[in-house]
C-alpha cells in the first residue's frame, strides 16, 4: 500500500487503515457505527472488499445538526479524483437535503466521486453513470422508503414497548405525502407506494389530490 498522505492524523477511533498491498489510496470508505455491533462489521467488510485503504467511522447520530467527525475527516483526508465509497445511501445522508449537499457540494463540486456498493449502485466515477446521475432521483426515492420503514419499525417496537401494537395510520402526514410524490415520480405505481405507507390507494388518492404542492 502507498505511504499515507501527509497532513494531521485523525483520532485512531476514527479510521480503520487496511494493510492489504492491493488496498487503492484513492477509495475512501465512510462505515456508520451502529449499536449493532455485526452491521459495522458488513460495512467495514464490504468496504475492504471494494478495495479501501482507509474507512472512516462516522459515530454521529441520526439527529440533525449533529456534528460528524467521521465524515468531516474523510472529507478533509480526500483529494481531487478520490472516491467515497458507502455500502448504501443511508449511511451518507440523514436526510435527502443532506445527502444532495455532500454529494454535490463537498464531492462533485471538488472534482471527488462517490459510489455505493449495496442497492441502487452508483459510481459517479464512471463516464455513463455520470452522463446519468440524475437517475439518482430514483436512488433517492429509496433512500426514503429506507428511512420511512425504519422509523415504522422503530416506532412500533417503541409502541410495543409500550403495551400497544401500531396499526395502519388514519391519514397522511405532509412528510409521507412528499414521500410518495417522490416514489410515484420514480415510477412506482399508486398500489404499492400505498402498500409501503400501509394506507389505502383510496386513501393515498385523496391525500395527494388535496395536498398543496
Amino acid at each position: 500500500m502507498k505511504p499515507h498522505r501527509a497532513g494531521r492524523p485523525p483520532s485512531k477511533d476514527l479510521v480503520i487503515l487496511d494493510d492489504d498491498p492491493a488496498a487503492r489510496e484513492d477509495l475512501i470508505g465512510l462505515a456508520r457505527v451502529s449499536t449493532d455491533a455485526q452491521e459495522l462489521a458488513r460495512q467495514i467488510d464490504a468496504l475492504k472488499t471494494a478495495g479501501c485503504a482507509r474507512i472512516y467511522l462516522d459515530k454521529a447520530s441520526g439527529a440533525k445538526g449533529t456534528t460528524r467527525p467521521g465524515l468531516t475527516a474523510a472529507l478533509d483526508h480526500m483529494r481531487s479524483g478520490d472516491t467515497l465509497v458507502v455500502l448504501d445511501l443511508t449511511r451518507l445522508g440523514r436526510d435527502t437535503r443532506e445527502l444532495l449537499a455532500i454529494v454535490e457540494d463537498d464531492l462533485h463540486a471538488n472534482g471527488r466521486h462517490f459510489r455505493t456498493l449495496d442497492g441502487i449502485v452508483l459510481d459517479t466515477s464512471d463516464d455513463m453513470c455520470g452522463e446519468l446521475i440524475f437517475t439518482v432521483f430514483a436512488a433517492i426515492a429509496k433512500f426514503q422508503h429506507q428511512q420511512m420503514v425504519k422509523g415504522t419499525r422503530e416506532g412500533l417496537d417503541a409502541a410495543r414497548a409500550r403495551g400497544r401494537v401500531g396499526g395502519r395510520p388514519r391519514a397522511l402526514t405532509s412528510e409521507q405525502i412528499v414521500d410518495a410524490r417522490i416514489l410515484l415520480s420514480a415510477g412506482q405505481t399508486r398500489t404499492a407506494v400505498a402498500a409501503k405507507l400501509r394506507v389505502s390507494r383510496r386513501t393515498l388518492s385523496r391525500a395527494l389530490d388535496t395536498a398543496p404542492r
